[in-house]
């Protein structure tokens, strides 16, 4: 795209509003001819279907919202080019979230000032991972996780170069304390491969939670983790915010995928200070700031290489 084609596309974004950006019919032009090029059919319900999301999340809350709508347009994009859905669910692949981001500005006398604004991005999330990860080559398929309890029969080992797990159910197992949980990964070569939790592993991510929260605040005595650590039976974590750690966490050791300006993978990023909204209850978290430390055991993977052709494609005809 010229220089001058992509300042009168920024022109034409910062006369709109936040809400007004998924739903201005040039965006829906460029967003429906983006999805064609790169997916070859199909746009056209894409941007239909997307906009009507995007658009009603902004304008629920318009004063949390206030991004740019710059951020907006680059977050549906990216949305477009990866063809993910901001569909809500306890499976959702991705959310729209948005985040206070430092840039810097002249003051007018050549001198570089501190200055923050909010902008919108698409959060991937594992299953929306595990989906990138199959269209990439790198796994055939994700057996569901599994939560392993006490009385469970349960080991894991590594054996020359290969993970193997034994499980076997106890119905009579105490569902009050839950010990591992582990998912299956199938790669493309039929071999396997295992995500595993394990209780001293989300120990420390709810104690880092918990420091999360206790940023910024004076009363820090009455911090505490994300609820959903100890909302389970006896106080122990949800059996389903389990499961979604386990996901989350699975491909720490993958290749890394390539994504776009408006995009980011949740796995890269640390516990936030709420719950991202696997049960579609309205939550929408700030962004955290700080890498997460959880470490999976070494990488086996053996994942084909990605083909980043289609990431870079685009509408250079004259319009957005």
């Amino acid at each position: 795209m010229s220089t001058n084609k992509f300042a009168d596309t920024v022109s034409k974004l910062q006369s709109l509003k936040p809400w007004e950006v998924p739903v201005n019919s040039d965006v829906h032009q460029h967003i429906v001819t983006l999805y064609n090029q790169v997916h070859g059919e199909g746009g056209e319900a894409f941007a239909e279907r997307e906009s009507r999301f995007i658009n009603r999340l902004i304008i629920d809350d318009k004063n949390k919202w206030n991004v740019t709508p710059i951020s907006v347009f680059l977050a549906y994009v990216d949305l477009a080019v990866k063809d993910l859905t901001l569909e809500p669910g306890a499976q959702a692949m991705c959310y729209l979230l948005n985040r206070s981001t430092k840039v810097s500005q002249g003051d007018g006398n050549g001198k570089i000032v501190e200055a923050w604004e909010n902008r919108a991005y698409i959060s991937v999330t594992g299953y929306g991972e595990i989906l990138l990860r199959q269209r990439a080559g790198q796994i055939r398929h994700c057996d569901t996780p599994t939560v392993v309890y006490e009385g469970d029969e349960f080991s894991y080992i590594e054996r020359n170069g290969r993970k193997e797990v034994t499980y076997g159910l106890n119905i009579k197992h105490n569902p009050g304390n839950p010990m591992a949980c582990f998912m299956k990964i199938t790669r493309l070569d039929g071999t396997t491969d295992y995500a595993i939790i394990l209780h001293e592993a989300w120990q420390r991510l709810a104690n880092y939670s918990l420091k999360q929260n206790e940023r910024g605040r004076r009363d820090k005595e009455n911090a505490k983790a994300n609820d959903l650590y100890t909302s389970g039976l006896n106080g122990t974590i949800d059996p389903g915010f389990l499961i979604a750690k386990c996901v989350k966490h699975a491909f720490k050791n993958y290749p890394k995928l390539p994504i776009g300006k408006g995009m980011v993978m949740e796995a890269d990023l640390p516990e936030e200070e709420q719950m991202p909204d696997y049960y579609n209850m309205g939550e929408t978290p700030q962004a955290p700031k700080e890498p997460d430390s959880f470490a999976e055991p070494a990488d086996h993977s053996e994942g084909v290489t990605i083909d980043p052709a289609a990431e870079d494609a685009g509408s250079d005809d004259g319009t957005w």
